[in-house]
Protein backbone atom coordinates (compact mmCIF):
# COMPACT_ATOMS: atom_id res chain seq x y z
CA UNK A 1 0.00 0.00 0.00
CA UNK A 2 1.48 3.32 -1.03
CA UNK A 3 1.28 6.51 0.96
CA UNK A 4 -1.22 9.16 -0.21
CA UNK A 5 0.21 11.82 -2.48
CA UNK A 6 1.47 14.85 -0.59
CA UNK A 7 -0.23 18.13 -1.46
CA UNK A 8 1.73 21.19 -0.48
CA UNK A 9 -0.23 23.91 1.35
CA UNK A 10 1.66 26.57 -0.62
CA UNK A 11 0.66 27.94 -4.00
CA UNK A 12 2.91 27.28 -7.00
CA UNK A 13 3.35 31.00 -7.71
CA UNK A 14 3.97 33.86 -5.29
CA UNK A 15 0.81 35.66 -4.27
CA UNK A 16 -1.44 33.41 -6.30
CA UNK A 17 -3.95 30.68 -5.76
CA UNK A 18 -3.92 28.68 -8.96
CA UNK A 19 -5.88 26.90 -7.37
CA UNK A 20 -5.10 26.60 -3.67
CA UNK A 21 -4.26 23.10 -2.46
CA UNK A 22 -7.57 22.76 -0.59
CA UNK A 23 -9.68 23.63 -3.65
CA UNK A 24 -10.94 20.82 -5.85
CA UNK A 25 -10.71 21.20 -9.63
CA UNK A 26 -14.50 21.65 -9.81
CA UNK A 27 -14.40 24.43 -7.22
CA UNK A 28 -11.48 26.05 -9.02
CA UNK A 29 -13.35 26.08 -12.33
CA UNK A 30 -16.47 27.44 -10.62
CA UNK A 31 -14.43 30.25 -9.09
CA UNK A 32 -12.88 31.08 -12.46
CA UNK A 33 -16.31 31.23 -14.12
CA UNK A 34 -17.59 33.39 -11.26
CA UNK A 35 -14.65 35.75 -11.72
CA UNK A 36 -15.28 35.83 -15.49
CA UNK A 37 -18.94 36.83 -15.08
CA UNK A 38 -18.13 39.33 -12.33
CA UNK A 39 -15.48 41.00 -14.48
CA UNK A 40 -17.87 41.08 -17.45
CA UNK A 41 -20.58 42.74 -15.33
CA UNK A 42 -18.04 45.24 -13.98
CA UNK A 43 -16.92 46.09 -17.52
CA UNK A 44 -20.53 46.67 -18.61
CA UNK A 45 -21.21 48.89 -15.60
CA UNK A 46 -18.10 50.98 -16.27
CA UNK A 47 -18.97 51.28 -19.98
CA UNK A 48 -22.57 52.34 -19.27
CA UNK A 49 -21.47 54.93 -16.72
CA UNK A 50 -18.83 56.25 -19.11
CA UNK A 51 -21.28 56.51 -22.01
CA UNK A 52 -23.88 58.17 -19.78
CA UNK A 53 -21.40 60.76 -18.52
CA UNK A 54 -20.19 61.42 -22.08
CA UNK A 55 -23.80 61.86 -23.20
CA UNK A 56 -24.54 64.35 -20.40
CA UNK A 57 -21.36 66.33 -21.09
CA UNK A 58 -22.04 66.62 -24.80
Amino acid sequence: MSAPAYRTPYTPTPGGSIPAAHVTPEEGRAELWGFFWLSLVNTVVIAVVGITVWWFVH
